[in-house]
This record gives C-alpha cells, sequence and structure tokens, in this order.
C-alpha cells in the first residue's frame, strides 16, 4: 500500500479480490464540506485501451490504402491518379460534417454505443471494397465499388478520435491519462499505412491488400461487441472522472467563448491538416523529383514511427512534471522548422538522407505534440465533454485541410523537362506483372500525365 498526502485529501492505493486497483479519496464539496468517495482503477481499461487502438489503427489503414501507391492503383482500376487522390481526401472531406455527429453521439449515448457503430460501420466498408476486385464487377463499375466502400468506412473515423480523450478521463487516474492519450492518438496506422501497401502490392498485388485489410475491422467489431461491455467503469478513476460534464449543446456553447480554446483551434487544427495532408498527398509530391513511391512510403512510415517514441516521451514528461504548454511550445517550434527544411531539401535529386532526417524530426515533434496538446486542450475547457472538445479539434483540422490541399492545387505549376526525364511517379507492368520504376506509361514513347490532368506538380 502506498499513500500521499496533500492539502486536499489523502490518497491510498491498493488491490482489492477482484484484481482491480482502488483508491480511497475525499473529494471537496463547497455545499457540504468534504465528502469521502471512492475510486477505482480497473484493470480492464487496458483493454478498453487496446480496442480503441484497434479501431483507430483499422480506420487508418483503410484511409491511407491507396495513397502510398497511387500511381499501381490508377493503372489497375484505369483511372487517373487525380481521381485515387480523392480516396484518401474523403476521410478528410467527410469527418467535417460527421466529425459533429461524432461527437454529438459519444456525449450523448456514450462509448460503447458509439464505438459499435463505428466499428461495424467500418468493417462493413471494408469489405464492400473487396468487391471491387472481383471478375463478376464489370471494369467501369470497379472504381466506384471502391468509392462506395471508402466512403462507408469514413463515416465513422471521428469516432475514433474523437472518443480518446473521453476514454483517458474516465478509464484511467490522472497521472497515466497522457500516456494513454498517447498511445490511442499514437497515429500507428500512419506508420502501417505508408509502410505496408508498397510492399504487399510488389509480391502480392492490390487483391490480396485490400482482402488482408478486411481481417483487422472485423476483428475489432467482434472485440467492441463481445468485449467492451460498459460506456463507463462501475466506479470513477479520479474526481474529475466524477464530475458530471455539460450536456453537449450547454458544453457546446460554453467551449466556443473560451478564448484560449480558438487558439487551440487554430493551431493545432492547423498542424494536424498539414500533417495529415502529407501523408496523403507525398508519393504523388516525392516520385516528381525522383523519389520512388517505397521510399515516399519508408520516409512516412519513419516519421510516424519516430512521431510514437517522441510521444511516448512526451507523454511521460508531462504526467510528472505538469509542464503541457511549455512542452507543447517547444515540440510545435521544432515541427516548423523541421517541415521548412523537408520543403527545401525534398526539391533537389539524391537527398533521400537528409530528406529521411529532417521527416524524422518533424514526426518527432508534431506527433508527439498532439497528445500534449489534447490533454493541455481538456484542461482549458473542464468540464466541457471530452467528445465535444476533441470533436471540434478534428472538425477544424479537417476543414484546414481542405483549403491547404485547394491551395497546393492552385499553386501548382507544369513540370519541367528536367523533372519530366527523372520523374518516378508512372508505372510500368510487365508480362511478369512485376512493377518496373520507368516513369511512362504503356510504351516508352508516351509520357503520362501525373496527378493532375496538366501534368502538374504540387508546390
Amino acid at each position: 500500500m502506498a499513500s500521499s498526502e496533500n492539502a486536499d485529501h489523502q490518497l491510498i492505493l491498493s488491490d482489492d479480490h477482484d484484481s482491480e486497483v482502488n483508491v480511497a479519496d475525499t473529494m471537496p464539496n463547497s455545499d457540504s464540506g468534504n465528502i469521502p468517495r471512492r475510486y477505482k482503477v480497473y484493470r480492464r481499461r487496458w483493454f478498453v485501451l487496446v480496442l480503441v487502438c484497434l479501431l483507430a489503427l483499422s480506420s487508418q489503414l483503410l484511409w491511407l490504402t491507396y495513397s502510398p501507391i497511387a500511381s499501381i492503383v490508377a493503372e489497375y482500376y484505369k483511372v487517373s491518379e487525380n481521381k485515387v487522390n480523392i480516396l484518401s481526401m474523403m476521410y478528410v472531406f467527410i469527418s467535417i460534417p460527421m466529425g459533429f455527429v461524432a461527437t454529438w453521439l459519444l456525449d450523448s449515448y456514450g462509448l460503447r454505443p458509439s464505438l459499435l457503430i463505428g466499428s461495424w460501420v467500418t468493417a462493413i466498408g471494408s469489405l464492400i471494397r473487396v468487391i471491387s476486385v472481383f471478375d463478376f464487377v464489370s471494369p467501369s463499375m470497379k472504381f466506384n465499388v471502391v468509392i462506395v466502400g471508402q466512403s462507408v468506412s469514413s463515416l465513422v473515423y471521428p469516432i475514433f478520435v474523437s472518443c480518446v480523450t473521453k476514454v483517458s478521463e474516465n478509464w484511467f487516474p490522472e497521472n497515466e491519462r497522457a500516456r494513454a492519450t498517447m498511445l490511442m492518438s499514437s497515429g500507428a496506422g500512419f506508420l502501417l499505412g505508408n509502410l505496408l501497401p508498397p510492399i504487399v502490392v510488389q509480391q502480392k498485388g492490390i487483391e490480396f491488400l485490400l482482402i488482408a485489410y478486411t481481417i483487422l475491422p472485423c476483428l475489432a467489431a467482434l472485440l467492441t461487441t463481445f468485449g467492451l461491455h460498459s460506456s463507463i467503469p462501475p466506479t470513477p478513476p479520479s474526481p474529475s472522472a466524477a464530475t458530471d460534464v455539460e450536456p453537449y449543446w450547454i458544453g457546446l456553447k460554453k467551449v466556443l467563448k473560451i478564448k484560449s480554446y480558438w487558439v487551440m483551434l487554430i493551431l493545432l487544427g492547423t498542424a494536424g491538416a498539414l500533417f495529415n495532408t502529407i501523408n496523403v498527398i507525398a508519393e504523388e509530391v516525392y516520385c516528381i523529383y525522383g523519389y520512388t513511391p517505397t521510399f515516399s512510403g519508408l520516409v512516412l512510415g519513419l516519421q510516424s514511427g519516430v512521431g510514437l517514441v517522441g510521444g511516448l516521451a512526451a507523454s511521460i514528461f508531462v504526467d510528472k512534471t505538469k509542464l503541457f504548454d511549455e512542452t507543447l511550445k517547444v515540440l510545435q517550434a521544432f515541427g516548423s522548422i523541421s517541415i521548412a527544411m523537408v520543403t527545401a531539401v525534398v526539391t533537389i535529386p539524391h537527398m533521400e538522407i537528409p530528406i529521411i532526417l529532417f521527416n524524422c524530426l518533424y514526426g518527432l515533434s508534431i506527433a508527439a505534440s498532439f497528445p500534449v496538446a489534447l490533454e493541455l486542450t481538456m484542461e482549458i475547457t473542464y468540464p466541457v465533454a471530452e467528445g465535444t472538445v476533441v470533436g471540434l479539434l478534428l472538425i477544424s483540422m479537417h476543414i484546414q485541410a481542405t483549403v491547404i490541399t485547394f491551395l497546393m492545387e492552385a499553386l501548382s505549376q507544369p513540370m519541367t523537362e528536367s523533372q519530366r526525364i527523372h520523374q518516378k511517379c508512372v508505372q510500368h507492368h510487365n508480362s511478369q506483372s512485376s512493377w518496373q520504376q520507368t516513369g511512362h506509361y504503356g510504351s516508352v514513347s508516351e509520357p503520362r500525365e501525373i496527378g493532375r490532368a496538366s501534368c502538374r506538380e504540387r508546390v
């Protein structure tokens, strides 16, 4: 048994006969003085955390299925890369209106009903996408089937992002919340989503990739149905978790009056929008300057992997020090510098090592700052419901991602002759069904337009 004292209450940790950690606490009450209150930290909280991680991972894998292999997918379905990019941007566009639905659902009905809906819709969407690879679907309809499946799965992605802080608040003690938030918002799907498609498609083909990507969503749906029995634990883990949150509409009005929250909406939204946009269009940008899809997938995978390590370190640090504000400022500053350096070196051929280094620094800074920012946001908006707070951040992020995408399109310019010679945007399919980087489509004499109909590059 361990104990700690402060001016407000005494904290006692022990194990009960159900193998759960118990916290005996005294919660101050302005009306009736100190009211003895018992708090419990259940070991099943780790199952809830793993479940949310699996749901987010499966949704992110579906999101990024096509962007790392855009040119291969374009030839497979006989469409332009512009249409392939729409498959990834669907998550951004649809998450804007569905973000409001997700926050309302989480705050009005709770975690379990929301995750049940989200998990099964995601699984259904993944299965619809697989239909596109079967021969009974006419070639002209195959890509339309993909669009339907991708649209269905994107409808519920905001649920998995918006529920992160709700799970941390309701299931974890205060000294574990930042770490729990980091693990659930780590973006492991971005790591695997950029690494796996180029490797799997090269070895097994698109058909195998789409079928394999149905396993995790279906497994997560079954675990949610039969493993998650309640939205909250029987006994709260902390005084703040025991406090009633604001009703959805009242909380929405209140949070929009907090000036510091507007700062977080803009700054965190911008950082997240840029990070997501980079993950979606990286293959199209890198290939123009002679870097292969495999290399762009490796870069983004390393970026996300380093971000996981940085996020864990940052969350442990702020859990102990509570220096949320200072940590966030440092991470965002390094992130701004590193992305500027990435923009500078990516336009130079044969700069693989600097590109990897600066992308890793960017991942370390920005990806690590997200869980810190989420916890800081919860501090400044308490007691507004967690789903509302995070859901609005997600909406802001995706609105700004949409703006960034259209700005990049408007500022794009025609490729130079040198870029046409060295670009790796087009795949050639030979008689052995292996993919070779050629820079041409079909015949050697026919250069293929990439990304956009006018052969334009992103700048």
